[in-house]
């Protein structure tokens, strides 16, 4: 009888729950030109991860740096959003929330390394990843935010892109621009921040966006199938990759996701 090993099936099952992530929120960003609210979170999610790792280790609080990264990204891109809202330009707003965060990145990470080198070697595991495969941890968390994610996004998809292109016209229309513009950006939040907990936050840059701008210069209108297809195959295969070289799964998934990219630009320049 056919037996599947426990650890293998914990790290392609995180593998498939993260692509499924990857497909869902990818196109939201790209569709509503908001590449750069992604990369932006990636900012936040560090200077959280850095003031969890201070509680915890100097203050002696018990709030996982995980908790503290979720809340200060998701404070980011409610206060981007409410920026964007009053009327703000969202280049300015993302450009503000850039400075605010890479400012109390740069301070806690000074308080981190004076107080404690492991904890800031501890912060630092949330840029370049986590050494090991998978976890159980990994898996319950990134399914979580698969649950959370994945049905909000395909039940507001017209919404979102209509308030992207014409938020007057949504408006006349009486939809809460508002109400979607801060939902969107927290369910952004809510994904970057969990898929830097286990690949980090340099790697979660690329995974959020290439599918999503991929799909974009194909100008599908529904775009999720290939989204799905592109984030599975950027973590499964990422993974494998990881598991047979014995590396963490953040240079698998970078290996597969630079050969995309490649295609996608060797592709663009024939055409």
């Amino acid at each position: 009888m056919f037996a599947v090993d426990p650890l293998t099936l914990i790290l392609y099952s995180t593998a498939l729950a993260g692509g499924l992530l990857v497909g869902a929120v990818s196109p939201s960003l790209a569709y509503s030109r908001s590449i750069m609210l992604g990369i932006t979170l990636m900012h936040s999610v560090l200077a959280g991860a850095l003031a969890g790792v201070y509680l915890s280790t100097v203050t002696g609080l018990p709030i996982p740096p995980e908790i503290m990264a979720i809340l200060l990204a998701a404070v980011a891109s409610i206060l981007t959003a409410e920026a964007v809202n009053r009327g703000v330009p969202e280049d300015s707003s993302i450009a503000v929330s850039v400075t605010l965060s890479v400012t109390l990145t740069l301070i806690l990470t000074f308080y981190v390394a004076f107080a404690t080198p492991l904890g800031l070697a501890k912060a630092m595991s949330y840029v370049f990843g986590t050494s090991s495969l998978a976890t159980v941890e990994d898996l319950f968390r990134i399914g979580l935010a698969l649950i959370i994610v994945v049905p909000l996004t395909h039940l507001f998809w017209s919404e979102y892109k209509y308030i992207s292109f014409d938020p007057e016209g949504a408006e006349s229309l009486g939809l809460s621009v508002r109400f979607y513009r801060y939902l969107y950006y927290i369910l952004a939040a809510v994904t970057v921040t969990t898929l830097a907990m286990s690949l980090g936050v340099l790697l979660t840059h690329i995974i959020v966006t290439v599918p999503g701008l991929y799909a974009l210069r194909k100008r599908y209108i529904y775009p999720f199938r290939l989204t799905y297809i592109l984030g599975i195959l950027m973590m499964i295969g990422g993974y494998g990759i990881a598991r047979y070289f014995v590396l963490p799964p953040s240079v698998g998934v970078g290996i597969v996701s630079s050969i995309i990219i490649g295609y996608i630009l060797v592709s663009s320049y024939e055409r």
